[in-house]
């Protein structure tokens, strides 16, 4: 049966949880730093991250690094100056995320509690992402923007819910001065719900525990357009008193479900406007669902080759042997697609059934992960002290999967040695490489070389921006749905040659924006073509994508924008938009005595005409199709954010411009745009 989300439950679980978990409070603690000011820009406190142990923080593009200096700064702000020591508010929160990699090189973020991107709260949208989707929230997706994937070794290959499924990488491990809970609710037009539940506390000296849980709900506009999203969390970290040892652990649960409809089926009663009623528009598919569950653990484990050396409670030592990490993840995946091939015959009339009666077809798969890890990164608190740091291990892969339509099971092995150098001198240039090598069942022969170069104009606390150079060369199998896929319509077995892909790169970062080119050259790219079966691209192809994005602001007035421009030499297998981009422009000003925020602007949202990729429901997948071309249409949004101590506010009103008699707006072929509609959105943070 297909679970439903009603409101009543949604708002019961909701103060059920918020009654449990914000008791466990603590108190506030304070500290003292320094903050700078810019020719350009003040930043206040609140916008500045806390200290880690007495040691300041360097923010680098919405992340820390360690500096040895006692004051924090802005690295790419022109004449920065010293301005006053003020008390710390307790209130500012850190995380690292996905692994104890980032903690030990100091690879900090900071929660946003900015009003620049709170009204964006679709995942798909949020921080001007741009990606094609269907007619709800919560669907399928893929990226406008040209985004290969650059990974070795086994890939599933099925990624288009990615965005509502939590993932390792997701996790976040908190390190606050005060326990940290924040609650994110939006209300939508056509009864659509998100909710965002954050806690996290340290239970005893050097053990924490961190909860993260969301849910997006929504029936959607038109017949059979359901979404019921729901993912959450639970991570731990500890750490002894002397810092010798430390491991975090995580379990995340993620469930997507959805209502497959395979689009309208004729556009021109949208076009017209002959239903002003969406939901009793003719639909393709009527009795389709996907549902996917993912769930696992994962545990990483350092340890300190040496005793610290303390002196002075300062750890002291010229010689340090490095640490060993360990690490183990446990994942389970799930897909089921479901329908009654009577009913949905004219969608499917093309392809040869192999059940007449019942579709139910699954993939079921698990997947073990062992990691062994050396680095010469031991106690040392800053890494950017070193002139350099390298790092070496070995990964074993063990894949166990299955299709329900497949009497065999795939097993595979594989062993990934890897290794990377970090070099750093005179504080203004930065290069990292890293590189990996597949031995096993699948994958073998597979191989990635990844390297960045940072150089700053100026050194990192004071400089006139930086340069960022980057370079991958990856030699990669196809993705396991290419190769083999077997359902009640679609059969394959295949033999892929592998891809190889160059991709150059080149930006220049000032402040708060980014400007770069990237130039993208490929051999036996895969996709899925319009009849719906992998091909691959037999000529050497090639792509080059101009962009610009970040925030910029003049006194109280701002935009911040996501501009692409990407041409290819293939234009007729690789389908992308030849111009896509987002810009808001906003107004922001301080209210009652700079005790509250306010910020209002409109957004647009615009891509060129080009022949989109369709969606298949029984794949989960786009493919190329030649038919219908969409684009050429700009989304206008406003909206009011009220920000006013912990407490945010939102108003919007999304896609304004639909008022105005143009029903030419696609999200994907045949999945027309939503209409204009509203929402309320409300944050709170607790910190006590």
């Amino acid at each position: 049966m297909h679970k439903t989300f009603g409101r009543r439950h949604f708002f019961y679980h909701t103060l059920l949880i918020g009654a449990f978990l914000l008791p466990f409070s603590g108190l506030a603690q304070e500290d003292t730093t320094r903050i700078i000011k810019t020719d350009t820009t003040t930043r206040y406190k609140n916008d500045f991250p806390t200290q880690l142990n007495d040691t300041s923080l360097l923010i680098l593009n919405d992340s820390l690094a360690i500096v040895d200096t006692n004051t924090i700064v802005e690295p790419v702000a022109a004449k920065a100056v010293i301005i006053d020591t003020i008390p710390i508010d307790s209130t500012h929160v850190l995380y690292f995320i996905a692994s104890l990699d980032s903690m030990k090189e100091n690879r900090f973020h900071f929660i946003d509690t900015s009003t620049a991107y709170f009204h964006q709260y679709d995942p798909l949208r949020y921080k001007n992402k741009m990606y094609a989707t269907l007619s709800n929230i919560g669907m399928a997706h893929h990226n406008r923007e040209f985004s290969p994937t650059l990974n070795t070794g086994y890939q599933f290959g099925n990624t288009t819910f990615k965005h509502y499924q939590y993932q390792n990488k997701d996790v976040r491990y908190y390190k606050e001065h005060v326990p940290y809970s924040s609650l994110h609710y939006v209300m939508g037009s056509k009864k659509e719900q998100n909710f965002n539940l954050v806690f996290s506390r340290e239970l005893i000296k050097g053990l924490s525990l961190g909860i993260d849980f969301m849910t997006n709900n929504s029936p959607g506009p038109y017949y059979r357009s359901k979404s019921n999203n729901t993912r959450y969390y639970l991570s731990s970290q500890y750490y002894t008193p002397n810092r010798r040892y430390g491991a975090i652990v995580n379990y995340l649960n993620s469930t997507v479900e959805v209502e497959e409809n395979g689009g309208i089926t004729y556009d021109s009663i949208f076009e017209q406007n002959q239903e002003t009623d969406r939901r009793v528009i003719p639909i393709n598919l009527n009795t389709a669902d996907n549902k996917i569950k993912e769930s696992g653990f994962f545990l990483e484990q350092y340890f300190n080759l040496t005793k610290p050396n303390i002196q002075n409670d300062t750890v002291k030592r010229r010689i340090d042997p490095g640490s060993i990490t360990y690490s183990i993840q446990y994942h389970r995946k799930y897909q089921l697609y479901t329908d009654d091939p009577s009913q949905d015959s004219l969608f499917y009339a093309s392809f040869v059934r192999t059940n007449d009666t019942l579709t139910y077809d699954s993939i079921s798969q698990v997947r073990l992960k062992n990691r062994f890890k050396w680095s010469s990164i031991g106690y040392q608190e800053n890494p950017d002290k070193q002139a350099f740091h390298i790092h070496f291990g070995i990964t074993h892969d063990y894949i166990q999967q299955r299709f329900s339509t497949d009497s065999i099971t795939d097993v595979f092995n594989q062993l990934s040695p890897f290794g990377g150098i970090s070099i750093k001198i005179l504080k203004s240039f930065h290069l990292d490489a890293y590189a990996e090598y597949v031995i096993g069942d699948y994958g073998a022969g597979d191989y990635k070389l990844h390297a960045t170069l940072n150089q700053y104009l100026g050194n990192v606390s004071r400089n006139i921006g930086r340069m960022r150079f980057g370079l991958d060369l990856t030699n990669s199998t196809p993705a396991w749905y290419y190769q083999k896929f077997s359902s009640n319509r679609f059969n394959w077995v295949n033999d892929l040659n592998k891809e190889t892909a160059m991709v150059i790169s080149g930006a220049y970062l000032y402040k708060k924006l980014e400007a770069g080119l990237k130039f993208s050259s490929f051999n036996n790219y895969t996709y899925l073509d319009d009849s719906v079966r992998p091909a691959q691209i037999e000529k050497a192809e090639s792509l080059m994508k101009i962009y610009l994005k970040g925030q910029a602001q003049v006194k109280k007035f701002g935009l911040t924008t996501n501009l692409v421009y990407q041409t290819t030499s293939q234009p007729n297998l690789i389908r992308i938009p030849t111009f896509t981009g987002v810009m808001d422009l906003f107004f922001i000003s301080p209210l009652f005595k700079e005790a509250a925020v306010v910020q209002t602007g409109f957004q647009f949202n615009y891509f060129t005409s080009y022949y989109a990729d369709a969606y298949m429901p029984e794949l989960r997948m786009f493919y190329l199709q030649n038919d219908r071309e969409i684009g050429n249409y700009v989304f206008v949004d406003f909206y009011l954010t009220l920000r006013v101590k912990t407490a945010r506010l939102f108003f919007k009103a999304a896609h304004l411009n639909s008022y105005l008699g143009n029903y030419t707006y696609y999200n994907a072929p045949h999945y027309p745009g939503r209409d204009a509609r509203f929402y309320f959105g409300a944050s709170w943070r607790f910190h006590d």
